[in-house]
């Protein structure tokens, strides 16, 4: 800004003896403190291929009870179960003949511990175009103690007419076993929803025929009166012909400063803008035209846009520029927020920051962000800390079993 001042009929655009704020002191907004909450429980899903080769002998020289096995699969969700597929070709038992028995057997990995899962299990036979020619699916809860550390569900009875049809062509059989289960939910943890993204500013709708209008008039600068020249006078600068009536309709600092006819704005038809870029100048004159931000704007020129609209008194504009952080806020961007939002005392925008970075708190304490924030906002860093320590969105630590 230049250092001309209101004593000789200039100005420096501060006609506020205190702070400029379009917003009323902090406040916490009921709606950003409800409760929510979710368990986000999946399943465990193992798969097991496994070809045998040269069944079409087997099938017909297998004596029932002998048996071949699979190698053991297991999955790290699940580390106290092991499983494994067991194949008759002639029969699990006598009474088997001329069938083929296939059981799935899980395992307790220690054979001191009992093991009970229930699971959904599905066999198929696939043929040369990976295709299946036989599929069973079944639920059963395998259930394994000690000594014995094994528990088997499956088929005693497949047709034999039914696994030959599955044969391939190289005479060998090719078994998929699918495996579905649900790991100890008592482990889960329950986490709050961070409610930021459903925050919405109440914004009224305008017409688009009526924003491209006001754009294209602000394009065309048909009928203007005022030059307002913005960025620093050692860097890139931009001028932008205006009607001083839009900036006189929109602000109350602009009004001020051009219903005074001995300021110099007012005489020579012309606003210097110097302490801000042309992007955000551009910005805020798009809103002021047409009630939109017509440009390309990053977070850290909507930041810009921000102040430029407390410094001039755009409350709507101010509000935007909220909206737009609000929709990009990120574990990156989220200390740099709040500090913008308590700066410009923008109380939705840092509400939702708090409850953010609360929610993430595991991530962002380890970021070197976060050692800087500390050393450059003290008590900005006390007051997140302390909602962090009392924060209550994890779940209490299982309870341990007595021995």
């Amino acid at each position: 800004m230049s250092d001309r001042n209101i004593a000789d009929g200039r100005s420096d655009h501060n006609y506020l003896a205190t702070k400029p704020s379009c917003s009323s002191t902090r406040r916490h907004s009921s709606a950003l403190h409800s409760n929510e909450c979710m368990t986000n429980v999946e399943s465990v899903v193992l798969t097991q291929r496994w070809t045998v080769s040269n069944f079409d002998s087997l099938l017909k020289l297998s004596q029932p009870g002998s048996c071949l096995r699979s190698t053991v699969f297991k999955d790290d969700a699940v580390p106290e179960a092991c499983w494994q597929l067991c194949l008759y070709p002639g029969g699990k038992r006598e009474e088997n003949a001329n069938n083929v028995s296939l059981f799935l057997k899980m395992s307790a990995t220690s054979p001191s511990k009992e093991v009970i899962l229930k699971a959904e299990y599905r066999f198929y036979f696939l043929d040369d175009n990976e295709e299946p020619k036989f599929s069973n699916v079944n639920v059963g809860e395998f259930h394994a103690k000690p000594p014995k550390g094994g528990h088997s569900w499956g088929l005693r009875n497949i047709p034999t007419a039914k696994v030959q049809n599955s044969i391939r062509q190289d005479k060998s059989l090719v078994i998929s076993c699918h495996i579905e289960l649900i790991p100890d939910v008592s482990k889960v943890p329950c986490k709050r929803v961070p409610i930021m993204p459903s925050i919405k500013m109440p914004f009224s709708q305008v017409p688009t025929s009526y924003v491209e209008r006001e754009l294209d008039m602000f394009s065309t600068s048909e009928g203007v009166d005022m030059t307002i020249i913005a960025g620093p006078p050692d860097g890139d600068r931009q001028s932008f012909r205006v009607h001083a009536y839009k900036l006189r309709a929109h602000s109350d600092v602009f009004q001020m400063m051009l219903s005074h006819g001995q300021m110099r704005e007012s005489q020579e038809k012309k606003i210097e803008i110097l302490d801000f870029s042309p992007v955000a100048v551009r910005a805020m004159l798009e809103f002021i035209y047409a009630g939109v931000i017509k440009s390309e704007i990053d977070v850290y020129q909507a930041v810009d846009v921000m102040q430029i609209a407390e410094k001039y008194q755009i409350l709507a504009l101010k509000m935007t520029c909220e909206q737009h952080l609000l929709d990009r806020l990120s574990v990156n961007n989220v200390l740099e927020c709040i500090t913008h939002a308590e700066r410009y005392n923008t109380d939705v925008l840092y509400d939702a920051c708090i409850d953010f970075a609360v929610h993430n708190r595991q991530t962002i304490m380890a970021l070197p962000a976060w050692r800087v924030f500390i050393q450059e906002e003290p008590m900005l860093a006390n007051n997140l800390l302390e909602k962090m320590v009392n924060a209550n969105d994890v779940s209490p630590p299982t309870k341990k079993s007595r021995v």
